[in-house]
């Protein structure tokens, strides 16, 4: 009952795709296959490390030049938290499932050209952690996950505990350095500020000042260049929606995707709504969307915990030109895939071919995902496996997006923003 649940909304869910033209009749919507799908242990290739190419961006692909400075900043995906800021200028986004009820957080990372605020910046858990550890720069967040039980140690879901047995100084005098840059304590504090511009409120309203976290860099980390096409996929289906309904309960948490025969690129939608920066009013999109799946659990079966596997290998659903592949995810260097032997190995994508993908020139967005996770698209032709959902009525197309009034600068003696109390997920720290 409760796949079928699933399977209901999730077909609902595809209305609110807001297309800018209909979909033509001979479209069949599917939902990809899930049957089978599990994260292995046995790592079938180590990934290699991509030559670095002078004047390009190792994580767009673009022209580039300047310091690598990678800073992966926790964004808030809550609905309240909407329009986040300076997401328009993220090189990748990760979202993930934080809560067993499908609320999820993205993880931000910007390089190539940073914006000058990003946010609402919120608390920090392990998974988030584990893809800083690959890009080895800046990790930013308000607040972070702990373990209750402090007579022992916790590697899986308290942060301090994960992050000191890798970095012995990541905390110094009870507080984070850098390269964790935590808003609620003395040392970045008056990194933070919350915004106040009539449509967030406390709690999702804290922002970071990104060139104060670029200079506490003192050197460059280790580039993990992509492979990178102009091009694109020449093959595979046809898809021209995508739909990933992390929450079944409501129509939040819904991440979707228009593909645009204009641009190449893929339009982004939250919850039904055109996703945008609040920084520049500028609309979203990707060159490359990928729903990356593995196993999802909840420690000690508490439903605010999550344990996402993010080294080894699994499946991807990778969404390219227009087209869809099925590929897979590696992330290892070690035969046995230890968790932290293999942190700073790269995540490597590989094609239906057993090659390494080359993404396409431009940002991308990997949705994370559990292994049965549905995932909604509109194919030119059935997909083996797919199970057919009902065909969806055309949506009226979307008032155009407004033009958000500028953030203001804060002043230079703005006061440290008050910790908050308490976080709907629990087991949160503020400050030390």
């Amino acid at each position: 009952m409760q796949h079928m649940n699933r399977l209901f909304l999730a077909a609902a869910l595809i209305l609110c795709l807001l297309t800018a033209g209909v979909a033509s009749a001979e479209a069949y919507y599917l939902e990809l296959p899930t049957e089978g799908i599990e994260t292995t242990m046995n790592v079938s290739v180590v990934p290699q490390e991509n030559p670095v190419l002078p004047g390009i961006s190792p994580t767009t692909g673009e022209p580039w030049n300047g310091a690598y400075h990678p800073i992966l900043v926790n964004i808030d995906s809550h609905p309240k938290a909407m329009p986040q800021w300076g997401v328009s200028s993220a090189d990748i986004i990760y979202e993930m499932p934080i809560q067993a009820d499908g609320s999820t957080r993205m993880a931000a990372l910007f390089m190539t050209n940073p914006p000058a605020y990003a946010g609402p910046v919120r608390s920090g858990r392990v998974p988030m952690g584990s893809l800083r550890e690959m890009w080895g720069g800046a990790w930013v967040f308000y607040g972070w996950q702990n373990w209750i039980n402090k007579t022992e140690k916790n590697l899986v879901v308290d942060v301090d505990d994960w992050a000191l047995h890798i970095h012995d100084d990541a905390r110094v005098k009870g507080r984070w350095v850098f390269p964790f840059v935590e808003g609620t304590e003395n040392n970045y504090g008056d990194f933070f500020h919350r915004e106040k511009d009539g449509m967030h409120v406390s709690p999702y309203n804290v922002q970071v000042n990104m060139n104060a976290v670029s200079q506490l860099f003192t050197e460059e980390p280790v580039k993990h260049p992509y492979l990178f096409t102009d091009t694109g996929l020449d093959h595979g289906v046809a898809v021209t929606s995508i739909t990933i309904p992390y929450k079944e309960t409501s129509p939040a948490y819904v991440s979707s995707y228009q593909y645009n025969e204009m641009t190449g690129l893929y339009d982004r939608y939250a919850n039904g709504e055109a996703y945008y920066d609040a920084l520049t009013g500028m609309s979203c999109s990707y060159a490359n969307v990928i729903v990356m799946r593995t196993d999802v659990s909840w420690y000690n079966n508490a439903p605010h915990r999550p344990v996402i596997q993010l080294v080894g290998e699994g499946t991807a659903e990778i969404f390219q030109n227009g087209k869809y592949i099925r590929g897979k995810w590696i992330r290892s260097h070690a035969d046995t895939a230890d968790e932290f032997a293999s942190l700073t190995s790269r995540l490597a994508f590989y094609d239906d071919a057993g090659n390494e993908l080359a993404l396409k020139t431009g940002k991308t967005f990997i949705q994370i995902v559990n292994n049965d996770a549905s995932v909604i698209v509109s194919a030119g032709e059935m997909i083996e496996g797919g199970t057919a959902q009902a065909t969806p009525e055309p949506t009226p197309t979307p008032r155009p997006t407004r033009t958000p009034k500028p953030t203001r600068t804060p002043r230079a003696d703005a006061a440290t923003p008050e910790p908050i109390e308490v976080e709907e997920e629990g087991d949160i720290s503020f400050g030390g």
